[in-house]
């Protein structure tokens, strides 16, 4: 016989009680100032249990769930002793002590690995999660300071940029962003999105392409970028260790700050496969809502796949473009229209081209 406390799960005050352990269940003796009673534990219904050199506490049951604490020492051999085989003796807690040295290394090992992958892995996920719930009125706001810092020591084309919001104007295009577009002065064949509705059209793309349905398709695909996310999320999942900074010291604001600060590296994020694909799909279908013709974003990518370096900008994201290509033009049957001319777009493209 033991002696120990017993509490009863409906109040914190533990009773004295003496712990007998019979063959078959443990029997549970205790007693107040005013009432005394026995309690039966099947063995059965007994719960995992930890031990320590110093305490053994058993529950049982489920609710109210009653628990004895013993601190008399034997208490735990006995336990072995009596019921060797018993459930409720194999605790994950005896079970990993028991591995040792071996069980240390190989839990503390176990342990390491896993702050690995969720510092790798698991922040920057949770970073591009947090970005896709950003109200649009926060993320476009943010834009809009990103393409602020974006254009400071940029030469923008006033006179292209005005042609090139003409012909977007003309389009019909969905999105939940108000699309705003700039043209600047750079050789380098490229365009992008910026978060909030904001997209940054070099001149050096606009001269390779020979058809408006070109840029119609261009287009398109940015706006993709920009409806369903992309450069938001790439940024906060790029700079989530920061940001993850400013949460930590309190300066939950601090999250645009940064993303802001880091506006430059807006222009060499790449997307993943998914992205690039979704975005090449959303180009196609603005060539369909339109009624133009589908081909546009085929000769774009077309153009765009070649072995000259200076295409490299715009296409040298995950997918292989052949394979774009390729994607792009099995979805082309299924568009069942007759392409129709756009007297308005046809004139903001020449003016767009006009030198």
């Amino acid at each position: 016989m033991f002696e120990g406390k017993y509490y009863n799960g409906r109040t914190s005050k533990g009773m004295p009680a003496f712990i007998t352990l019979e063959p078959a269940y443990i029997r549970v003796a205790w007693q107040t100032d005013d009432e005394t009673g026995t309690e039966i534990w099947d063995l059965s219904e007994i719960h995992n249990s930890e031990f320590n050199d110093a305490n053994t506490i058993l529950e049982y049951g489920k609710f109210p769930r009653q628990s004895i604490s013993v601190f008399e020492q034997g208490f735990k051999e006995a336990l072995e002793q009596q019921y060797r085989d018993a459930k409720f003796l194999k605790s994950s807690y005896s079970s990993f002590a028991k591995t040792g040295m071996t069980g240390l290394v190989v839990g503390g090992l176990s342990l390491l690995g896993l702050a690995i992958v969720l510092f790798v892995w698991g922040i920057p996920s949770l970073a591009e999660k947090v970005a896709s719930h950003f109200p649009v009125s926060y993320e476009r706001a943010m834009g809009a300071q990103l393409h602020a810092q974006m254009m400071q020591g940029q030469t923008i084309d006033s006179a292209k940029t005005e042609a090139l919001q003409k012909y977007l104007s003309a389009l019909k295009v969905e999105s939940d962003f108000p699309i705003h577009v700039t043209v600047v002065e750079n050789d380098m064949v490229n365009a992008f999105a910026v978060p909030g509705g904001f997209i940054v059209v070099h001149d050096g793309i606009l001269d390779k392409m020979e058809r408006h349905e070109e840029l119609a398709g261009l287009l398109g695909h940015e706006i993709g970028h920009v409806q369903m996310r992309h450069s938001t999320k790439a940024l906060t999942r790029s700079l989530s260790y920061f940001m993850l900074a400013s949460v930590l010291f309190g300066d939950v604001s601090g999250i645009a700050a940064v993303i802001v600060d880091n506006a430059s590296t807006l222009n060499n994020l790449e997307y993943s496969r998914t992205a690039e694909s979704d975005s090449d799909k959303a180009g196609l279908e603005l060539l369909v809502q339109n009624k133009l013709n589908p081909k546009g974003m085929v000769w774009l990518m077309e153009k765009l796949n070649s072995d000259e370096p200076e295409f490299l900008k715009f296409i040298s994201t995950h997918p292989n473009t052949n394979d774009r290509i390729k994607e792009i033009e099995s979805h082309i049957p299924k568009t069942n229209y007759k392409p129709q001319p756009n007297p308005e777009l046809e004139a903001a493209w020449a003016e767009l081209k006009a030198d």
